[in-house]
């Protein structure tokens, strides 16, 4: 039990015949007889509080958390009572989450229910607990707050961001892809099946002239194909220690050591989280979908299949994939890739690269890997370190980070360098793009039947 601000200020006049007892003391049994009344109705308020009996609360959420991203979750006030009520939730959330509110005030009338929201940011994947629910209940009178605590504990997990899949489905029905900030997916290649006739562009290849519709349209008509279907996916996920860096989001501006590892994402987290959209995508588009996560040696592998089934397994499979603090194997990886995987598919690989022998290595299992595969090389651009290269020196120490930043920058283009020149694509975006770019890049080989 509590007592409010308007039980003090009841308390005020009390005060009165207490100072003024020398001019009559039976100001005091007044002073007295005050306070028992008022006592008294302060115990009525406390016992005809409504929240022990009258009032239910319900947490809302979903049992999927997305990694990154703001879960919206929501307490459900309802007021059976005959008053309207002034209600304080607190909410016991995981302390490793982000979060915009702790206490929430809100106004309940009679026989009605209220409800308010809050924004939970997880940082890392894994299974959390939430704890109870803990509500401060104002009295009819206003002189007393009764506390009561809701058992609501239960486990969420965090898993990869399923928000923007959700947000790719609802786009993809209302024919608005181009919000998520990808490239028209209707795809025309070299496949076998025929799509439409249309009119001769000049940078048609000619051996696609259709002449017996040329004849009749009496103008050169060539015929287009859909891309072929059922095409191989494999990711290969570096789970290596160089993939445990943390980046920020870009909502955060800190330059704190602690809040950057614990309030920021492992560069793992950003590429997982890309994994599955670009696997729920190439779903979409019937091809099969597999994986690969390795460190110094190979710790999941997923056979590319069709389907939601497969994109469900592999949720399940990496939703708590850790980060191994050892060097990667990449021989081991791509060996036993090669030996899994005879038919020819798109291999997008997600890894860290620190130097350049890092950058021959890979490079050189890449360049016979890329002779029966597509072969992509993603990494992620620090933009704390872009940052660090881009600003202006006011003393002796930013003098320094920069130019360490400069050369980090100089030696990661040096790096990927080498691997274009080994007919690997790559691509280098800062976290918030990695995505989308390699969403577009698949959709853009997939439509000129690169695959």
């Amino acid at each position: 039990m509590h007592i409010s601000k308007r039980f003090l200020l009841y308390l005020l006049p009390a005060a009165i015949p207490i100072l003024l007892y020398t001019v009559s003391p039976d100001l005091l049994y007044v002073s007295g007889a005050y306070l028992l009344l008022l006592f008294t109705v302060a115990i009525i308020d406390y016992l005809t509080n409504p929240l022990f009996t009258n009032i239910q609360v319900n947490r809302l959420m979903n049992t999927k958390f997305s990694l990154g991203v703001e879960n919206v979750v929501t307490l459900q006030i309802l007021n059976r009572s005959r008053h309207g009520l002034k209600i304080r939730l607190k909410d016991d959330f995981p302390t490793e989450f982000l979060y915009d509110t702790v206490i929430h005030d809100l106004e309940v009338n009679a026989m009605q229910e209220n409800s308010v929201t809050y924004n939970l940011t997880p940082m890392r994947r894994g299974i959390y607990q939430f704890g109870d629910i803990h509500i401060r209940c104002l009295g009819v009178i206003g002189l007393v707050v009764r506390q009561l605590k809701v058992s609501a504990q239960t486990k969420v997990k965090v898993y990869p961001n399923l928000n923007a899949i959700r947000q790719y489905e609802l786009l993809v029905k209302r024919g608005m892809l181009h919000r998520m900030g990808l490239k028209n997916s209707r795809q025309f290649g070299e496949g076998t099946e025929m799509e439409r006739l249309r009119e001769y562009l000049p940078d048609d290849d000619f051996r696609r002239i259709d002449w017996n519709a040329t004849a009749r349209h009496r103008k050169p008509i060539v015929t287009e194909f859909e891309t072929e279907r059922s095409q191989d996916i494999v990711i290969m996920l570096d789970t290596g220690r160089l993939m445990a860096s943390p980046i920020l989001l870009d909502s955060l501006d800190t330059t704190d050591t602690e809040t950057i590892s614990q309030k920021a994402m492992l560069k793992l987290d950003y590429a997982i989280n890309t994994t599955l959209m670009a696997a729920y995508v190439s779903i979409l588009k019937g091809d099969k979908i597999g994986m690969v996560a390795f460190a110094d040696t190979v710790h999941q592998y997923l056979a590319p299949k069709q389907g939601k089934k497969q994109f469900l397994t592999m949720l399940e499979t990496i939703y708590a994939l850790p980060v191994h603090p050892v060097e990667p194997d990449f021989e081991a990886a791509f060996s036993y890739l090669a030996s899994k995987q005879r038919k020819r598919a798109l291999i997008i690989l997600f890894t860290d690269i620190l130097d350049n022998d890092s950058a021959e290595g890979i490079a050189t299992y890449v360049s016979q890997f890329s002779k029966h595969h597509l072969v992509i090389c993603v990494t992620l651009t620090d933009s704390g370190i872009v940052e660090l290269a881009a600003q202006k020196p006011s003393n002796s120490k930013s003098v320094y980070q920069k130019a360490i930043a400069e050369r980090m920058l100089q030696e990661k283009q040096t790096t990927l360098e080498i691997l274009r020149r080994r007919g690997v694509i790559t691509i280098d975006v800062p976290a918030h793009q990695l995505t989308m770019a390699v969403v577009n890049k698949y959709l853009e080989l997939k439509a000129k039947s690169k695959i």
